[in-house]
């Protein structure tokens, strides 16, 4: 893991537990509703797979551009890596969970 930017004494840290709290909330909630949209639709394998990175890329871009005004690194401490890249595991297992149970 990449250490924190020599700015981050910047940041005040209830301000960067509220973004990362609001962020999962985003996050846990695209899974659910992603998962099940997959799951009705029937996606499996590599198309499932594709209409989950697609949705994360989707969603992530659309963090980035509307929430943050393009700066992410105003709100978060890694930047990009915090929106696009950390989570994603975690999402994935959500949208497994609710893929399967649709």
């Amino acid at each position: 893991m990449n250490p924190p930017s020599q700015d981050s004494h910047n940041f005040v840290q209830p301000h960067l537990a509220h973004n990362a709290k609001q962020l999962q909330f985003i996050r846990s909630c695209f899974a659910a509703i992603a998962g099940s949209a997959a799951g009705i639709l029937g996606f499996t394998n590599w198309s499932g797979f594709l209409f989950y990175a697609l949705g994360w890329s989707i969603l992530s871009a659309f963090v980035v551009i509307f929430s943050c005004g393009s700066k992410p690194s105003r709100f978060f401490v890694h930047g990009w890596r915090d929106l696009v890249i950390d989570g994603a595991m975690n999402g994935m297992l959500s949208y497994t969970l609710f893929h399967t149970l649709f």
